[in-house]
């Protein structure tokens, strides 16, 4: 049985994971400071938003100021 699966919005990390992250499933993306974790979860909220998902962005950790600035460095 295949498992549907989401663009991460990343085309390389895609290919590694099979097609992307499965659908409907929970994934924790952790890692130490610096690692990519806010970058990659931009991209994936932006491949959602292009394709019509409903998308929300929780942090504990950075300022809404600090998400701004860091998506506003990609063309999306």
């Amino acid at each position: 049985m295949d498992i549907e699966r989401v663009s991460t919005g990343v085309p390389e990390l895609d290919k590694l994971l099979r097609g992307g992250i499965p659908k409907n499933f929970f994934v924790a993306v952790t890692g130490e400071p610096g690692t990519g974790k806010t970058i990659l979860l931009l991209h994936f909220i932006a491949k959602g938003i292009e394709i019509g998902d409903k998308c929300i962005y929780i942090t504990t950790e950075e300022s809404r100021e600090s998400i701004i600035r860091q998506a506003s460095q990609f063309k999306w």
